[in-house]
Formats: C-alpha cells, sequence, structure tokens
C-alpha cells in the first residue's frame, strides 16, 4: 500500500499554489485568456512601474537581464539610430507588424532612453519614458496609418487612429512598439490634450517626471486594446497621479475628469 504523503511535505506544494493564485489576479487590464502577467509580477516585485524604471536606470545590462530572466522575461537594448537598428535586428522590433515574432515577445526593449514592453502575444504592452527632455520626433506615417486600418478591420463599428503610447511630440518613437489602434476621438482629443500639456514640462529638470502606460487588451488575440492606463509621477517627491481610460470615443464616460486630473497635476507641477 502507497503511504500518503505527509502533512509537511505537502503543505510547501499548498502554500506554492496559493501564492501563485493571488499573483494570477495581479495587475491591470491584463486578458483573462492568457497565463498569469509575468510582466505585472516583475513590476510589483520592484514596488511599481516607477520602480522597475529606476532598477532599469540603476543597474547594468547583464544586472538587468538577470533580474528579468527570473520572471522569464527577456532584455534588450537597441541603437538609438534607426539604421543602426535594422543592421543589428533587421527583422522584428523596428517592422511595423500586426503581432510581433517570438524573438521579440515576453521582452522589454530599450531604444534611447524609452523602454518599451512587448507582451507574450506580441502586442505592445507598457511603456516608459521621462520627461523632460522633450524632443519632437519623427512620425512614421504608414505604419501609423496601417495600425489605425488594423483597428477599422477588427471594429468596423468604430473609427480608429494608429495612435502612440508615448506621444511623437514628446520623443516617443514612431513605430509598431509604441503605436496600438486607438478610437479616434479619443487620441485626437482627450488623450492629445494630455500629450500636449506634458510637452509643456519642457522647463522642468531633466527627468522630473515619469511616465508609464499600461495597456490592456480583450483577450490574447485582440489588436484593438481595451483599456490604458497612465501614470505620471513628480520624481522628487514621489506624487503621481494615475488615469484610467477605455479605448471608446473621449476615453470613456469619465474620460475628461481624468484628463483633467493629469492636466492639472502638471500645472500644479510647473508644466505651463
Amino acid at each position: 500500500m502507497k503511504r500518503a504523503p505527509a502533512v509537511a511535505v505537502l503543505r510547501p506544494a499548498l502554500t506554492l499554489v496559493v501564492v501563485l493564485q493571488l499573483l494570477s489576479g495581479c495587475g491591470g487590464g491584463g486578458d483573462s485568456a492568457e497565463p498569469p502577467d509575468m510582466a505585472k509580477r516583475l513590476e510589483l516585485a520592484h514596488g511599481d512601474a516607477d520602480g522597475l524604471r529606476t532598477f532599469f536606470e540603476t543597474h547594468s545590462e547583464s544586472e538587468i537581464r538577470a533580474e528579468l530572466a527570473r520572471f522569464g522575461i527577456g532584455y534588450e537594448v537597441h541603437e538609438p539610430e534607426l539604421s543602426k537598428i535594422q543592421a543589428v535586428h533587421p527583422q522584428a522590433i523596428t517592422d511595423c507588424k500586426k503581432f510581433f515574432p517570438t524573438a521579440d515577445r515576453t521582452k522589454w526593449h530599450k531604444f534611447d532612453g524609452e523602454y518599451y514592453y512587448i507582451d507574450s502575444s506580441g502586442r505592445p504592452n507598457q511603456a516608459y519614458a521621462d520627461l523632460p527632455p522633450i524632443k519632437a520626433e519623427a512620425r512614421q506615417d504608414s505604419c501609423q496609418t496601417s495600425i489605425g486600418q488594423w483597428g477599422d478591420a477588427e471594429n468596423p463599428s468604430n473609427d480608429y487612429d494608429g495612435g502612440h503610447l508615448i506621444g511623437s511630440q514628446l520623443g516617443g518613437w514612431g513605430g509598431r512598439a509604441n503605436i496600438v489602434p486607438q478610437d479616434a476621438n479619443f487620441n485626437r482629443g482627450n488623450w492629445a490634450q494630455l500629450e500636449n500639456k506634458m510637452a509643456k514640462c519642457g522647463g522642468l529638470a531633466t527627468g522630473a517626471m515619469r511616465y508609464s502606460i499600461d495597456v490592456g487588451y480583450p483577450s490574447s488575440s485582440a489588436l484593438v486594446p481595451s483599456s490604458f492606463a497612465m501614470t505620471i509621477t513628480k520624481q522628487s517627491n514621489g506624487s503621481k497621479v494615475t488615469m484610467h481610460f477605455t479605448n471608446v470615443d473621449g476615453g470613456g464616460p469619465n474620460g475628461t475628469s481624468e484628463r483633467t486630473r493629469g492636466t492639472n497635476f502638471l500645472t500644479a507641477n510647473g508644466c505651463s
């Protein structure tokens, strides 16, 4: 007769199961159809998005790779000039792909001081930047137009733009890693007003504001996001504002009030 495992053996295993179940519920806007979001677990391990960004800025590339590997996440640093990116990594992150290939998925990509996370389905999922500097970045018009059209095709009842996570007027890169199908009214309205207000932070000290975007999708196969969360943090004292929007006209029923909270925060902290 086989003997049942001792309670002392079962308890650690049960504890691990409970911890994993709790962690699987963490994070905002993730896919219910996807496995537990390791990117959110990574952020939580460092406090939040600001903590992870600080870790990126204060550790060597080898240390970052080792830490991210514990969560099954990759890390890649790209040259800032597009021609150099294409020379060393021609196939993937610089292309205007609906879904990035496996080599670029579940990975943080660093572009000239900005960070972009490509999720396990191959879509832009998170983005980080510091403000200032405020430096307009050239748009990639054909890619931006294509991304908007992908949204129109997936949801013909609505109109979409190719919307930047980090605004081009703020220095956001013009490629797919920074662009998703975004409701046209929202992109040109409340979202644009926030970006334009952030562009007025140029008189602040370098890196005075930290900016992060979290994108939610309704399923693991969807191209069109369902939600956006934007957090702006004042580095000197840690004060912050987080705004939540849905990807519909105006950013949802609370879109204007959320945008107003953001612009008021920026005005109060010298962006005027």
